[in-house]
């Protein structure tokens, strides 16, 4: 999946303004719909290169087994086409193992590219310093008649 993996456009870097917890909210759905997106775009990377990597087994199994058959065709002794059945088998097992071992690890290339695609929706040490809790709790009409208990300062 790194040969076809496309660079994401960096985060950009939020503007050190007051705490509006309203434009969070508004922004939460744009934030949203681009993770979902880029995340879509990973995954479908992802199963573009396990299709070709599940191309590139069966293509050479079939060539692999198209030279057992033609050699097949010739007189040869029952040593000989034990040996070549063995061979083949032997090839096949390896590739097999190959195969899964390729796919397990596009399989967790993409899955940590879907999930760094949410790591940037916010810069929470940003975030916690730019606003407190009691800031952030009294931002909120009607939160203190809502939640009236003493809050620490």
């Amino acid at each position: 999946m790194t040969a076809t993996a496309r660079k994401r456009p960096a985060a950009r870097e939020a503007a050190p303004a007051t705490f509006a917890p309203l434009g969070i909210l508004a922004d939460l759905g744009r934030q949203q719909m681009c993770v979902a997106a880029e995340a879509s775009s990973a995954m479908l990377r992802g199963f573009e290169t396990m299709r070709r990597i599940q191309q590139e087994a069966a293509h050479a199994a079939s060539e692999r087994h198209e030279a057992v058959a033609a050699k097949l065709h010739g007189s040869s002794t029952p040593a000989d086409l034990m040996a070549m059945q063995a061979g083949l088998l032997q090839a096949d097992w390896q590739s097999a193992s190959r195969y899964w071992q390729d796919l397990a690890g596009t399989a967790l290339e993409m899955q940590v590219e879907m999930m760094g695609c949410a790591s940037h929706l916010m810069d929470s040490e940003a975030a916690l310093e730019s606003v407190s809790a009691v800031e952030a709790f009294d931002a909120w009409p009607g939160m203190k008649a809502l939640l009236p208990f003493p809050r620490a300062s």
